[in-house]
């Protein structure tokens, strides 16, 4: 059965290369917003180092000494200046070091990849590109390439091999990010306008999520 879904494939200089059918299965489903969202919130928390930390009162250094008499003073019946009650005094119930890593369903993530590319597709903001090549480091070259393919705010998707000059090219360029096709990136999926994809990297999502 031939695919319904076809794309066309363009170089860097905005020259169609040749019209290639996509994967109906990674290309053509129905959006799902609650599975995004629940591999958005799993890429997120992965993310977090977990080192925040507050001193509670066993670890406030300060005197031991009762800090006024007992009886006479009309005040509460204090001790310690490190309790939580006073400033510079311990924390109750702060937060501690801990992983914030949680597991997520292997089926779901690629059914929610699967949703996020078909969006993409849908609204009309995927792209395929030949190769992510360039011969030299020209930032300004590079630059002007992506106003010609008509692109303001994009996340490029490269294969494992991915060109060192095309890299260090775009790494100055503003909202334009490029990463592996290995570790699909949602939030930076849904936070740039156009997905670009190399035809290897193409090659390689729909082999992984179909």
């Amino acid at each position: 059965m031939t695919s319904k879904t076809k794309i066309k494939v363009i170089n860097l200089d905005n020259k169609v290369i040749e019209d290639i059918a996509l994967s109906e299965k990674v290309f053509n489903c129905k959006e799902n917003k609650a599975i995004i969202a629940k591999l958005v919130n799993w890429q997120l928390a992965n993310r977090r180092q977990g080192t925040h930390k507050v001193k509670e009162r066993g670890e406030i250094v300060g005197s031991t000494a009762k800090i006024y008499k007992q009886k006479g003073m009309g005040r509460a019946r204090h001790g310690s200046k490190k309790v939580v009650q006073f400033k510079g005094g311990g924390v109750v119930h702060g937060p501690n070091p801990r992983s914030h890593d949680y597991k997520l369903n292997t089926k779901l993530k690629k059914s929610a990849i699967r949703s996020l590319l078909s969006a993409k597709l849908k609204e009309g903001n995927l792209k395929v590109v030949d190769k992510l090549e360039l011969k030299s480091i020209k930032t300004k070259d590079l630059n002007s390439k992506i106003k010609k393919l008509g692109i303001e705010s994009a996340i490029f998707l490269e294969a494992d091999k991915i060109n060192k000059n095309f890299a260090l090219s775009l790494r100055n360029i503003k909202n334009i990010d490029l990463i592996s096709s290995k570790g699909i990136n949602a939030p930076l999926i849904l936070k740039r306008k156009t997905l670009v994809l190399s035809k290897e990297a193409l090659t390689h999502v729909e082999e992984t999520y179909k």
